[in-house]
This record gives structure tokens, sequence and C-alpha cells, in this order.
């Protein structure tokens, strides 16, 4: 039998919403997207959402 493994790579996300993170503690997801967006990442939104939150960073 043949199992379906995903290649999706998510180092760079994880990378610049820690970034953030550390900049901004006090924030939530919605600024993060924000600034990612404004720094010209194309990544969407559900996949930044994903990622942040299984980065346990749950912050309304």
């Amino acid at each position: 039998m043949w199992y379906y493994k995903s290649t999706r790579d998510d180092r760079p996300v994880i990378d610049k919403l820690t970034e953030l993170a550390e900049q901004l503690p006090t924030r939530g997801f919605d600024t993060y997207y924000g600034r990612i967006r404004q720094q010209g990442y194309e990544w969407s939104r559900s996949k930044v959402l994903r990622v942040y939150r299984l980065m346990n960073l749950k912050m309304r």
C-alpha cells in the first residue's frame, strides 16, 4: 500500500511568527497576519492561522 506523505514546509512561517511574537507579545493573530502581508509574504490566511494555532499563540 501507498500512503500520501505531505511535503509542506512551514519553517518560514514558524520563523516569522516567532519573530513577531517576540517583538509584539501582547498582539493577536490579526496583527501578526497584517504585518506579514505588509512585509510582502503571500501566505494564505488559513496556512498562517493553522501554524499560529500549532504554536499555541492563542491570543485574542
